[in-house]
């Protein structure tokens, strides 16, 4: 055990000198006798040590190394009384404590009924030395002694950060994790033994943990957890495929490609081709994509998914390239198929009118309403009014301009799957010249552009357009004003207009969040938290309400609380991210400084009978 001293014997300094180094000179050869010292007779150490406790009883100190000798000499119960004196003379010295605790340790071993009294001391001593890896140990040990998982999984977890190598810390805790169903502790633990050289039984572990955090929609986990699978079995493609798909998913076109590329390496198939050409689509790489594409489609492939998907990212590829004829030509090779027949459908009608042939493209049109009801392009396209689908109108100006103005917002929407904003918003700007008429879904997209675009006057200007046209639609009512919150504009009225929209969709936990927010910018902090509360049980999964929730309890002062859902919303993609792990480090730094004032405050003293504790409020 390490020799944290505490100072030797300063009552002695007030006493007369010669009394003062008999005293000492009887300390130096009591502790030259005790097996700490190097010597090798505990039992005449404690005789020593006996001689001075007379003259100086109140001596931590003493007591402290008394109780050390008679332990070396295994005299354990006569060890007890003289180490918790020590305590009670110096409750802040940690040495004291340490040494209570592993004394009361050893006698839990040899009597049962004493565990639950080293429990409690081994937590007391820990949280004084918490980065003394021994009494961690210790603790981990009495609490599965006791039977207490929880307590065990927290030291061993503890023991594990201290000594990131010693693995039997890392499997004790993944037990416990695994037995109290606990994510965190099982994340932590198995991601320390499998960060050097891992046994393939927690390879298996991991990768089974991999699995269950894409379910749970844990991203960020996911990822680590398959990079972590691939540094250790490079050669596995599908390994790098689910790093790639996670990437594609959180929209990170660049990196998916890299890891893509990996994977492709190792074994290429179609499936690897088809997610390379959407993150080239993505990238604006429509060329590259059509290249990439061309390759695959009009095959006879697996799985069904890429065989029927396939095609149709190629027409848009071609179409957002506007190479209408190609489109045309390639469309009419297609074999039909069932489940992409009416998006097909869509694109020929598109590419007629891309190419100016308005006669094709009403023709093209008025068969997709017919075989393609539901489908929303045609869906749209029928409420026209029906002299617009007449050949004898359909040379006619309003036709045209009908006819082009489906094409536009067609156009708008894919430019948004891309998140091309400049071209979704050309599309749509252009749109709307050829009608004075409004659709409160095109506004919303037109809004969204443009705050993309970081045109937020813009934004909200059209935001108040889809206001006027439907003032009750809750998606209106709820980004309008997200808006005015984010620009910090009419907080009130932002808040009523969400709250309005949580009235008509009560269970939709974005929209809830979002009134959370409002509250929390409003100051009503209390509010806040109890609304976000409700947003968190309707989207456990979004890192936002972990975001929003955890500003407000730091907020509150209840900063552990706070780190709590912070951690969980890094186990997400998001925007946010990078900057939120920054504050997440800064509020530890600070959590653990409070707890370092807690323990070096003056010890309080002893209760007045019927008074209460300092921090106790009236009712």
């Amino acid at each position: 055990m390490r020799d944290l001293r505490i100072p030797i014997l300063g009552l002695l300094l007030a006493v007369a000198p010669t009394f003062a180094e008999d005293v000492r000179a009887l300390m130096l050869q009591a502790r030259a006798l005790q097996l700490r010292g190097g010597g090798e007779d505990p039992k005449a150490a404690v005789a020593l040590y006996r001689q001075v406790l007379a003259q100086v009883p109140e001596s931590a100190e003493v007591n402290l190394r008394l109780s050390e000798s008679l332990e070396e000499a295994q005299d354990l119960e006569g060890a007890v009384a003289p180490a918790r004196q020590a305590v009670a003379l110096a409750p802040q010295n940690a040495e004291a404590v340490a040494h209570l605790a592993l004394l009361q340790y050893q006698r839990a071993q040899k009597d049962a009924t004493l565990a639950p009294e080293a429990a409690k001391e081994l937590r007391i001593a820990s949280l004084r030395l918490p980065q003394d890896p021994e009494l961690w140990a210790r603790l981990g040990e009495v609490s599965e002694q006791l039977k207490d998982s929880q307590g065990a999984l927290r030291a061993w977890l503890r023991l594990g950060r201290l000594r990131p190598g010693f693995g039997p810390a890392w499997e004790r805790a993944l037990i416990h994790s695994r037995a109290l169903q606990d994510y965190d502790g099982k994340r932590e633990a198995l991601l320390a033994l499998n960060a050097r050289n891992p046994e393939d039984r927690h390879l298996r572990l991991l990768e089974e943990m991999a699995r269950e955090q894409i379910k749970s929609g844990y991203l960020a986990h996911a990822e680590e957890s398959f990079l972590l699978l691939a540094k250790h079995l490079p050669q596995e493609a599908g390994l790098w495929e689910n790093v790639s798909l996670i990437r594609l998913q959180t929209g990170r076109w660049a990196e998916a490609l890299e890891t893509l590329a990996k994977a492709e390496a190792l074994k290429p198939s179609p499936t690897l081709t088809f997610h390379s050409a959407r993150a080239l689509m993505n990238l604006g790489r429509f060329g590259d994509a059509e290249q990439r594409l061309r390759g695959i489609v009009g095959q006879t492939i697996e799985p069904e998914w890429v065989a029927d998907g396939a095609p149709m990212l190629y027409a848009e590829s071609l179409l957002l390239q506007g190479k209408g004829k190609a489109l045309l030509s390639f469309l009419q090779a297609k074999p039909p198929h069932p489940s992409t027949d009416g998006e097909a459908q869509v694109f020929r009608t598109q590419a007629f009118i891309s190419l100016n042939d308005w006669k094709s493209g009403l023709e093209a049109l008025k068969e997709g309403i017919a075989h393609y009801p539901k489908v929303p392009f045609f869906q749209q396209a029928g409420q026209l009014p029906p002299r617009y689908l007449d050949y004898a109108w359909f040379s006619r100006k309003e036709t045209r301009a009908a006819l082009e103005q489906l094409h536009l917002e067609g156009m708008a929407a894919l430019w948004q799957e891309f998140q091309r904003w400049d071209k979704c918003l050309e599309a749509l700007e252009r749109s709307r010249k050829l009608s004075s008429v409004r659709r409160v879904d095109m506004l919303i997209m037109e809004s969204q552009a443009y705050d993309q675009l970081d045109r937020h006057a813009e934004s909200l200007a059209v935001m108040r357009e889809a206001q006027a046209l439907e003032p009750k639609n809750p998606l209106v009512q709820n980004n309008l004003g997200y808006l005015l919150l984010e620009q910090d504009r009419n907080l009130e009225e932002a808040a009523a207009l969400i709250e309005a929209s949580v009235q008509a969709t009560p269970d939709n936990g974005n929209v809830v969040d979002s009134l959370g927010w409002a509250q929390f910018k409003l100051g009503r902090v209390v509010e806040a938290e109890a609304t976000l509360r409700k947003a968190a049980d309707l989207s456990p999964f979004s890192p936002e309400v972990r975001k929003h929730l955890g500003d407000v309890l730091e907020k509150q002062g209840k900063l552990t609380e706070a780190a709590e859902q912070w951690e969980r919303a890094m186990a997400f993609v998001f925007p946010e991210r990078t900057a939120l792990e920054k504050r997440l480090g800064q509020l530890r730094i600070r959590i653990a400084k409070e707890q370092a004032k807690k323990l070096e405050a003056p010890a309080a003293p002893p209760e007045t009978p019927g008074a209460k504790p300092d921090d106790e409020e009236d009712d």
